[in-house]
């Protein structure tokens, strides 16, 4: 056995260190890759990895490294961006879920895959998605605020979730109830719920007491609060621990923490380290003789999981939500299975045994796995762009303080937004900021092209040097046409230069940071230069996807602010009731100062 755990450690260790930088290379997930590993060194080939040689830690170590997983997914996730489309995600956790199960343990049923039993169970395993899946495809495509919401919340909730379901249907699968099912679910569910909320209060009274935390400290505190709730809630509640690992995550995400950015790069590097040890350890349980026995059945029920049940799930779920009909098909064709799905497989297999089809099922589940991932990873992104539900991109040149404070705004405002700055110490502010920063010289073409400057709709000079802030707007216009230009001028007479180039510029130092706002037209511009109470003013606000498509008489805007002018394309268009937006539009909008912010609010709240 301590042969079998070193070696097993050895290939965790070595496909951990490789796989980052093999799928940069190759451009594939690093799930695809730890996938292929764990085939290689199971019993099926190289017999590195074989779960009956390790004994009883295979288990435990599994459970224990999905619930880290399920936390470090929760505590990431955007809890305001959440509440924005609370309604879709508690629909896909309810009626989806059931939709998923029901019609993916029919298609096995129907296609003459597994037995009904083992169908069952597999209809209630392919129900989850799974923030190690998702939560790389979001940052890589770059999403709106909407859809990116609602992959995370589902991604994250539907882990606990979907495992007490799958647990109550691995006893139907058996015939031998532990418990009545009905009783069963809830006290798991909301049990893990209570345990996980007090593990989260605990980790605040701690933080209460000891206010100045220091970065290592903040991250074993989480750390090890989160593992010992685990263990809490398993021994007082059988499986309701991974409950209590998505709850105490969200609890914690709701309200910042110290130190809460150097905390996530932390578990966001541990996560890989455990995602890669999942993946192998379930693998090791698959016959790869009998994946290959699947086709062609198989993979069409797979087929099917992707094109009809996935779409029908979240069509019913997003019925009559604020999602346009873009994104609701967007995310209809995203929903890769991830770890919690794989692990769970390689224990309800073992459990059901192959008399009972439990060699198909855990062979089933890891061809979903994989082909889920492998092709939707491939089509995220030209979807996305085909779709137009794409965050709009802003790209600010320099790290300072002005150029902290645009990207903070414009973040808020939802763009997605990146920072280009060469001072280490401005680059550690700016993240500490939350905000994306590329390390390089903004006048450098490959710095830009790393930073997808083609698909740039804002780009900001805001550093100290006016040679500088031109190169990278005519570099950045140069990319992507249609894009606004912005920029800092510290010499008055290099002002003309700027606008000979179609680049807006601010000169007043003591301005510039809300100067610039101003002029990008941001909808969330401070109080502090907000006209006083009972003057009419105008406002701009681009239309992103959230608002594209809708006519201008469904914007229920408050009363007496009126919508004077649609400009698109650089042309002005006089708006009508039946006028339709469009994505890249700017609306001005025209009223008194609190109806006009107010009705700023509520347009932002859309995008």
């Amino acid at each position: 056995m301590e042969s079998a755990a070193l070696t097993t450690l050895g290939v965790i260790g070595f496909s951990v260190a490789v796989t980052g930088m093999v799928s940069r290379r190759i451009r594939l997930p690093p799930v695809l890759i730890f996938l292929v590993i764990g085939a290689i060194a199971g019993p099926s080939m190289l017999h590195l990895v074989d779960p009956d040689e390790i004994g009883e830690v295979f288990p435990i170590t599994l459970e224990v490294l999905v619930a880290i997983i399920v936390f470090e997914g929760a505590f990431s996730i955007d809890v305001p961006y959440l509440r924005r489309v609370g309604s879709v995600v508690r629909n896909l956790l309810t009626v989806g879920l059931l939709v998923t199960f029901a019609l993916a343990a029919l298609l096995a049923v129907l296609l003459d895959v597994l037995p009904w039993r083992a169908a069952l169970l597999f209809g209630a395993l392919v129900t989850v998605t799974g923030p190690t899946v998702i939560s790389p495809l979001v940052r890589q495509v770059r999403l709106n605020d909407h859809v990116r919401a609602v992959l995370l919340g589902e991604g994250v909730l539907i882990d606990p979730i979907g495992a007490v379901f799958a647990i109550v249907m691995l006893d139907v699968a058996l015939s031998g109830f532990e418990a009545d099912p009905f009783l069963f679910v809830p006290t798991r569910l909301l049990g893990g719920a209570a345990l996980g909320l007090i593990g989260a209060l605990v980790v605040r009274l701690v933080l209460r007491i000891n206010r100045s935390p220091s970065p290592a400290e903040a991250t074993l505190l989480l750390l090890g609060m989160s593992i010992a709730t685990y263990a809490l809630a398993e021994e007082l509640l059988h499986d309701s621990g991974l409950a209590a690992m998505a709850v105490m995550g969200v609890a914690l995400a709701a309200r910042p923490i110290p130190h809460d950015e150097e905390v996530r790069d932390f578990e966001d590097d541990l996560s890989k380290l455990l995602v890669g040890a999942i993946y192998i350890l379930a693998v090791a349980t698959v016959d790869l003789d009998v994946v290959r026995g699947l086709w062609p059945r198989g993979f069409i029920v797979i087929v099917g999981l992707m094109v009809v049940v996935r779409p029908v799930a979240v069509w019913l779920s997003a019925w009559r939500s604020d999602l346009n009909w873009r994104e609701r098909t967007y995310i209809s064709l995203i929903g890769p299975r991830g770890v919690v799905a794989a692990a769970l497989a390689a224990f309800a297999g073992d459990a059901l045994g192959p008399t009972e089809g439990g060699e198909v099922l855990t062979a089933l589940v890891f061809l979903t796995v994989f082909l889920t991932v492998a092709v939707q990873s491939t089509y995220a992104g030209p979807m996305a762009d085909l779709l137009g539900v794409k965050a709009m991109r802003a790209i600010i040149a320099g790290g300072g303080a002005v150029a902290r404070l645009i990207g903070r705004k414009l973040a808020d405002d939802g763009y997605d937004v990146a920072l280009v700055e060469l001072d280490a110490e401005a680059i550690a502010r700016a993240r500490a900021d939350g905000l994306e920063v590329e390390e390089g010289d903004a006048t450098d073409v490959r710095t830009l092209e790393r930073l997808d400057a083609h698909e740039a709709v804002v780009a900001v000079g805001a550093t100290d040097s006016d040679q500088a802030n031109l190169l990278f707007c005519q570099y950045v216009s140069t990319a992507s046409p249609e894009a606004e230009m912005f920029a800092r001028v510290s010499q008055p007479g290099a002002a003309d230069a700027f606008r000979a180039a179609g680049i807006h510029t601010v000169s007043s130092h003591e301005a510039q940071s809300q100067a610039l706002l101003e002029l990008i037209k941001s909808p969330l511009i401070t109080e502090a230069i907000a006209p006083v109470s009972g003057e009419r003013t105008t406002v701009s606000v681009p239309v992103g996807s959230g608002l594209h498509g809708r006519q201008v008489r469904d914007l229920q805007l408050p009363e007496r602010v009126l919508v004077l002018l649609i400009q698109r394309n650089g042309e002005d268009l006089i708006p009508h009731g039946n006028s339709v937006l469009m994505r890249g539009d700017r609306m001005l909008l025209f009223g008194r100062a609190e109806p006009v912010a107010a009705a700023r609010r509520q347009l932002t709240a859309i995008e």
